[in-house]
């Protein structure tokens, strides 16, 4: 994303009253703080924006259209204007990206490619931001759904480091030859994840320190957002982290729709699971777990859809 794409003054303080940021931790300008000053607040964002601007993917199924758009205002419109509504990695990413530019933060995105199981990669279809703070580069991701980092996790090729998720889980990432490279000089970051201590990391996408441009997204999006072979075409999702009550701003859990199930978790155990066997249930949760409040259109928009629950029909 070019320089020249920023938000101004007023459109960041509606962004900080979206994402229920603190007045006195709000910053228009990262200009007079320190370096580590300035790697607070940047985790601080990502949290407050993991809560309250959900990972989900209702415009494919709840659109007459049926479309994603990545244009900055476009998504601006849709996210900070429209409380509730968020998006999937390329749209909360390229918002979120677009924020730290018009704070001052140094940075470019990357576009990632994922291992849903197996040992293949798929294609590039995820995008994360690379911050530069001084002298160190962090991944910030805020558009990955479960099992997603929830601070910025800096890229170090020797002893990188482990950091702490929801939990007992833990995050890193790790420099590393892919399985299918083939020249073997070849290496990606690999983002990982593990539920806990003693469990196995598992790899969830890998991306080049290369920078990425909106038309390449452009590309990308397109093949995200309407191939059958690609599962938001075919699944629903909706999924936000929930942060403690207490002035520490620590993300303790988080909610989970997948289709026609929503579990609630806390420190990595469930503690809420319910069954939604209608599009009735599935728009009240939406409604009560994410502010998400779809209109007479949208929620016409999924009848006759494979995606659609089959229950009773709303009214």
């Amino acid at each position: 994303m070019g320089p020249s794409v920023i938000y101004g003054r007023d459109q960041l303080d509606r962004y900080f009253k979206r994402i229920n940021l603190p007045e006195r931790h709000q910053h228009t300008s990262i200009a007079s703080l320190t370096e580590a000053e300035q790697l607070r607040y940047l985790s601080l964002l990502q949290r407050y924006n993991l809560v309250a601007i959900p990972f989900e993917n209702l415009s494919l199924h709840y659109s007459q259209a049926g479309t994603v758009t990545l244009h900055p205002d476009a998504l601006y419109h849709k996210i900070v204007d429209d409380p509730g509504r968020g998006g999937y990695c390329m749209e909360i990413n390229r918002l979120f990206g677009t924020v730290l530019l018009s704070l001052g933060f140094q940075l470019y995105s990357a576009g990632a490619r994922v291992k849903t199981s197996g040992p293949a990669w798929t294609g590039f279809s995820h995008m994360c931001n690379i911050v530069t703070i001084g002298q160190r580069k962090y991944m910030v991701d805020v558009g990955f759904g479960p099992n997603s980092a929830i601070q910025p996790l800096e890229l170090v090729k020797d002893d990188p480091p482990v950091v702490s998720n929801i939990g007992p889980a833990s995050t890193r990432l790790i420099w590393t030859e892919l399985e299918e490279h083939t020249d073997p000089d070849q290496r990606a970051w690999v983002y990982q994840f593990r539920t806990n201590d003693d469990a196995e990391w598992r790899d969830w996408y890998s991306f080049p320190e290369v920078e990425f441009f909106p038309a390449d997204y452009e590309v990308m999006n397109l093949s995200t957002s309407t191939s059958r072979r690609i599962w938001f075409t075919r699944e629903v999702i909706c999924v936000s982290k929930e942060m403690s009550e207490g002035s520490d701003d620590a993300l303790v859990g988080e909610v989970v729709l997948w289709n026609g199930l929503l579990k609630r978790s806390r420190g990595g155990k469930n503690v809420e699971i319910i069954e939604l066997t209608s599009e009735e249930d599935r728009i009240e949760a939406l409604e009560r777990y994410f502010k998400i409040t779809l209109s007479r259109d949208e929620k016409d928009a999924i009848k006759g859809l494979a995606t659609a629950l089959k229950g009773r029909e709303t009214g």
